[in-house]
């Protein structure tokens, strides 16, 4: 190949991702600013205005998360060049990061078969042995489980959903007072950003729907059900640019860390929160601050589900958002079908980035028309989220009081452990392996089934190796293997030499939930052949693994 056509092809390769980066739409005169923690607003303003003499008109907006030091800057951009002003920020010393003011899609595809009618996701994620063992709403100390909702707006009124519908019960509405002293006035009905305020936002059939899944209300005679037939939605109403994400997120973990301070007296027991939004062929690296939230989320307690792209690419390559923020609080899904559970055609996928699949296409639940309720399909990864995030929400419900003891003591590693459940206990599925995290679609009762035999006794089943993926591996492999005490176990790693090139042992703090997926980075073993050994005392199981 020659090397006028190696560089034409890395041209075109770089005009088309400029192409991609420039999709994304900002806000114009917003920059979102993350200062340090030391670090004075006042002073801030005051060294980027010496940075550019003559630039009028600079100032605070607002303060978008002060515990979190982030602040929104407003500027005329017909007085200094946006790019200018993003790069004197980031110079800065006292600015740890400083990104655009992006606006989301919502991630929803429709669906033109009227077949579709029916709730084929539930039977695929398990629903029905779910629920014979819980249908959500409490956990074992009695707490009310809460899932936040990140939308534009959503019929709150809906038949199906206001039954399950959050409220503050320490507010007063609409006295203009901040009655329980959270920080918010008025904010009876969930958050809005942008009013600040609870007014529902603007009410449309994707919020409506979003929050169908994950909670339509169960066994009432109407409509539909969720994944949960009893939870509370919290509403964080017109969420649409990212300084909206950051103030819904910052609203949800306030609520969570007074829950977990006053010992459920005041606050919301916010398990999980759903972002059925993001922006295609955008990088991390590009919105430093929206990722650090999903770790601000999860030392509180919360998990975060986020949607990835609807559209068939390598988001560890291509980019998305949120998909590629790169938290340990963060699941992030793409979708299947919901009558064979296969991937979509047009879905995201990675295999670094991207976790589990889980039903879109083919989902059927409520919706609504203007301010009339309806039912109806609802596609892409908008619908596949919710299903997860209404999982972990009915995880907390089960009746296993270790589970669940630390959610207020260690609130980060009880969010840790249901993470884990949900993504150690998939259904293995073809077309997803190798381009997921898990190589499989969500599976609520193996979920379930999971936490039962892990409550009450000893793990079930012999020592054993269950699966390497990937073998062969170019640098991350992971190993789940299967225990049957709650002991910690060596792990050793040979060449075919039959010398030992690691050692350690797993699980580091054993228990009834300790992990069972063992994650190796195996990017410095020369190309080869490998034996990885498992077990303890006289004990062992040896599997090969090819290093590429």
């Amino acid at each position: 190949m020659s090397v006028k056509f190696c560089s034409a092809i890395l041209f075109s390769l770089f005009v088309l991702t400029a192409a991609q980066a420039q999709k994304a739409e900002r806000r114009s005169g917003e920059l979102i600013v993350q200062l340090l923690p030391e670090a004075s607003p006042a002073t801030v303003l005051f060294q980027l205005k010496q940075a550019l003499p003559g630039t009028p008109d600079l100032f605070w907006k607002e303060p978008l998360a002060p515990g979190w030091h982030i602040w929104l800057l407003g500027f005329d951009e017909n007085a200094v060049s946006p790019e200018l002003l993003k790069t004197a920020a980031q110079r800065l010393p006292d600015v740890r990061n400083a990104q655009w003011n992006h606006r989301v899609e919502e991630r929803a595809t429709f669906p033109n078969d009227p077949d579709w009618f029916k709730q084929d996701d539930m039977d695929l994620i398990g629903m029905p042995d779910a629920w014979d063992v819980s249908t959500g709403g409490l956990t074992p100390a009695g707490d009310t489980i809460v899932v936040a909702v990140l939308e534009k707006g959503a019929l709150l009124a809906h038949p199906d959903l206001a039954p399950n519908i959050w409220y503050n019960r320490g507010e007063i509405p609409g006295n203009d007072v901040d009655d329980d002293g959270n920080g918010y006035v008025d904010d009876y009905r969930g958050w809005n950003p942008r009013t600040k305020d609870d007014n529902p936002g603007t009410i449309g059939f994707h919020g409506t729907a979003v929050n169908a899944i994950i909670g339509a209300k169960g066994n009432n005679s109407t409509g539909v059900t969720g994944v949960n037939w009893n939870v509370k939605l919290l509403n964080l109403a017109n969420v649409e640019f990212e300084s909206e994400i950051i103030n819904a997120y910052k609203y949800t973990a306030d609520m969570r860390r007074l829950y977990n301070t006053t010992n459920g007296a005041k606050g919301a027991f916010v398990v999980a929160s759903n972002a059925s939004f993001g922006i295609d062929f955008e990088r991390a690296a590009d919105h430093p601050v929206w990722c650090a939230v999903y770790d601000s989320l999860g030392a509180v307690g919360i998990v975060s589900i986020g949607a990835t792209s609807n559209d068939d690419i390598n988001v560890d390559i291509q980019g998305d958002m949120p998909s590629t923020c790169p938290s340990n609080y963060l699941i992030a899904v793409n979708n299947v079908t919901s009558l064979s559970g296969v991937k979509v055609t047009n879905t995201g996928f990675g295999a670094v980035h991207v976790d589990l699949g889980a039903p879109g296409e083919g989902t059927y639940t409520a919706r609504s028309q203007d301010q009339n309720p309806t039912y109806g399909a609802f596609n892409g990864t908008s619908a596949s989220t919710p299903h997860v995030t209404g999982a972990v929400a009915l995880l907390y419900s089960l009746q296993c009081a270790s589970l669940t003891s630390d959610a207020l003591t260690d609130p980060a590693a009880c969010a840790t452990r249901m993470r884990q459940l949900i993504l150690e206990n998939v259904s293995p599925e073809s077309t997803l392996k190798d381009i997921t995290t898990t190589g499989g679609r969500l599976d609520v009762s193996l979920a379930v089934k999971s936490v039962q035999e892990n409550c009450d006794g000893a793990p079930t089943g012999m020592l054993d190796i269950m699966w390497i993926r990937p073998n062969p591996v170019y640098d991350e492999m992971q190993v789940r293997f299967q225990m049957p005490s709650y002991s910690s176990y060596q792990i050793l790693v040979f060449n075919m030499l039959g010398q030992q090139l690691h050692e350690e042992s797993f699980p580091k703090n054993p228990g009834p939930f300790s992990s069972n997926i063992w994650k190796f980075n195996a990017a410095n073993l020369p190309r080869g052949v490998y034996m990885l050994a498992f077990g303890r005392n006289e004990a062992w199981r040896s599997e090969l693994f090819v290093k590429k």
